[in-house]
């Protein structure tokens, strides 16, 4: 299909409209990018080095680091906008828009008290600000991540630890399963559904090691810290069972139909045994939106995070190895007669209702 072909499809199918665009030019070859990139980044360090000279004066008080922070995303936003497409440019302004990210964070650290729910959600709603100003995907890209894992630590402050996966899993699912979002704002929710896929694949690690605490200790360590993360890896499987529902209707097959009970009850399954393996049911997730979307590359993210909670829950000791086994052999089957009963039906299954 040429992409005359590809605009006839996507305006029948309501998803664009008007005529056809124009082609855009053929950029630079990789290497002359890579190069002007390297270039714009040793540009951007001798800069910071100038003003790092000066900085200490600054990152003392937190009207100058506000300040100096809102004038480097300032900065950062009219190179994006006045140089759009030039790699030594962009790399300077994705340099020096991280840099006033780094200033406002040392800003409203000076506001807030240290280790307060505030400061992460003020943080928050700087970065979601930086996301719908500054157009530039891999800059939007690492501000939503910032936005999400400030919300996921504010979250850790509450004492309502292990929430914020679930969460975030709902605004993945969200933005992931609405292709028509992706066709007419593709470049502002493309690096936002990105950054939430590293925003949760690093809470869920964070929360493996116990890392998030050194950005300051929930206050509750009784009840609550026992029971809400199991709390959250349900709510997790839940949003799982919602996506293979989903989809499974919007391939036409009645909600009631045999395909669409399989899928929820493979789901329910898999969200069980994810009950005990902390970080499995996100990266199912990941790997079931991706196959949805067709994406490889969120495909890959989820299966090699698949790979690697699993390996993590096999090796860590909070159980026997006997234990661990049997639940693993246990998926294992599981899926594989799942596997063998789709094959052996396959002609029997019903057809979408609009086949």
């Amino acid at each position: 299909m040429n992409a005359a072909e590809l605009w006839i499809q996507l305006s029948a199918d309501g998803l664009v409209e008007g005529a056809q665009p124009d082609p855009e030019p053929s950029g630079s070859p990789w290497f002359v990018r890579v190069m002007l990139g390297i270039a714009g980044w040793i540009g951007a360090l001798f800069l910071l080095i100038f003003v790092g000279l000066t900085l200490s004066s600054i990152i003392d008080d937190a009207a100058s680091s506000l300040i100096a922070g809102a004038a480097c995303c300032a900065g950062a936003f009219a190179l994006f906008r006045g140089f759009d497409g030039q790699d030594f440019a962009e790399q300077f302004a994705l340099a020096l828009g991280l840099t006033g990210q780094a200033l406002l964070v040392v800003g409203l650290a000076h506001l807030f008290k240290a280790g307060n729910a505030g400061l992460y959600l003020a943080v928050a709603a700087a970065e979601a600000t930086l996301v719908l100003v500054i157009p530039h995907f891999l800059h939007r890209l690492l501000a939503t991540g910032g936005a999400a894992l400030a919300v996921a630590l504010a979250f850790n402050q509450l004492a309502f630890q292990g929430l914020a996966a679930p969460l975030l899993c709902v605004a993945l699912a969200a933005i992931w399963l609405n292709p028509a979002r992706w066709a007419t704002s593709g470049r502002l929710w493309r690096p936002i559904g990105y950054g939430l896929v590293l925003a949760l694949l690093l809470t869920e690690t964070f929360r493996l090691f116990g890392t998030e605490n050194l950005f300051g200790r929930a206050r509750e360590t009784g009840w609550m810290a026992l029971h809400v993360p199991l709390v959250g890896r349900g709510l997790t499987g839940a949003v799982l069972i919602w996506v293979a529902a989903v989809l499974s209707i919007r391939e036409g097959f009645a909600p009631n139909s045999r395909i669409v009970l399989l899928a929820v009850g493979a789901a329910s399954l898999m969200a069980i045994l994810c009950m005990m393996a902390p970080g499995l049911g996100s990266a199912l997730l990941i790997v079931l939106l991706g196959f949805a979307a067709g994406n490889r590359l969120l495909i890959a993210f989820g299966i090699l995070s698949l790979l690697g909670f699993a390996g993590h829950f096999y090796y860590s000791l909070h159980a026997t190895l006997l234990a661990k086994s049997g639940i693993l052999a246990v998926t294992g089957f599981g899926l594989l007669a799942a596997s063998l009963f789709l094959r052996r039906s396959a002609d029997r299954l019903e057809q979408p209702r609009n086949a």
